[in-house]
């Protein structure tokens, strides 16, 4: 049986992720603000509709992915919007990493309609949307969560559920955000001091990965940093403070303190302010350095 869904947004993540729905032969409807960017899925069998709104009288589950809070409410509840279709038994999964508290207010407007709302955003860059290997967070109600699942596998290696209520998913993406910006900042103010104390930092690289901390961010970002591969295939620092600053707000209104998480976002303000905001959230290893009075030729890329 031919499966139907709908996808919004088709930028650096949502392109391949849409394009693996279509390669597992899902009928694929698609809306992107910039049309341009839907001609490669368009040549592999997806047809583009003129507005959100168009998706939900042509299908009952469509996708979402776009970058933050305000293009998500556009497509949302703006003119043209999802919601100006009143299709019961509809299914909205939202994979953008965007605020709690905005899911749980488009939570209700969608039931005003009808419509379930899950929330579902996403780990991993472009490079493993591409080979289906994203870490998928998954919030909202069971029937609506077991009717998308099938559709969720063909997208991500793995999908972790996080419970009934959908902001819930969103809370989890922006502390495993937090997580992994934390382990970027520890390795920089190490790598800051061994090289001060003369160490050899591949050699340390190395043992930290396989002794003390031997995860696959600390591998990752491990290299990213020796390597000064902040460039190809990176999370902008932009992004990087967006959603820092959704963490902090989010804190903020649970009343939880989050002292390491003003620290990042100053790091993150301080290369942003260093025209850096075009390299890779990682690049804040070029701040700790500075602090510790180290000079990094590749920090004026």
């Amino acid at each position: 049986m031919i499966m139907t869904a709908g996808f919004v947004g088709l930028g650096h993540m949502g392109n391949p992720m849409a394009r693996n729905l279509i390669k597992n032969q899902v009928k694929l409807l698609v809306y992107n603000r910039t049309k341009e960017k839907a001609f490669p899925l368009l040549k592999e069998g997806a047809e583009f509709v003129e507005s959100p709104q168009e998706l939900f009288q042509k299908t009952s589950i469509l996708f979402s992915m776009v970058s933050n809070d305000e293009a998500l409410k556009e497509v949302t509840l703006g003119p043209k919007g999802l919601l100006e279709n009143e299709k019961p038994g509809s299914i909205h999964v939202s994979m953008s990493t965007v605020s709690p508290a905005l899911i749980h207010d488009l939570r209700i407007q969608h039931q005003k309609k009808g419509i379930t709302l899950l929330s579902e955003p996403v780990f991993g860059r472009p490079d493993a949307a591409k080979e289906q290997k994203l870490w998928i967070c998954l919030g909202g109600e069971s029937e609506a969560k077991n009717r998308v699942l099938p559709l969720l596998l063909f997208m991500g290696q793995k999908v972790f559920d996080f419970g009934e209520t959908p902001e819930a998913a969103n809370a989890v993406k922006l502390a495993g955000n937090f997580l992994i910006l934390s382990n970027v900042e520890i390795l920089s103010e190490a790598f800051a001091f061994i090289q001060k104390s003369g160490g050899n930092l591949a050699a340390f690289n190395t043992m930290i990965g396989e002794a003390l901390l031997p995860s696959p961010i600390v591998k990752g970002y491990g290299k990213r940093v020796l390597d000064r591969d902040f460039k190809e295939g990176g999370f902008r620092m932009e992004l990087g403070l967006k959603d820092i600053n959704l963490l902090l707000q989010s804190a903020d209104s649970a009343r939880v303190p989050m002292p390491i998480a003003t620290l990042l976002h100053n790091r993150l303000l301080s290369g942003i302010a260093k025209d850096r905001g075009y390299l890779d959230w990682s690049a804040i290893f070029f701040s700790a350095f500075e602090d510790a009075g180290l000079r990094d030729s590749s920090s004026t890329q």
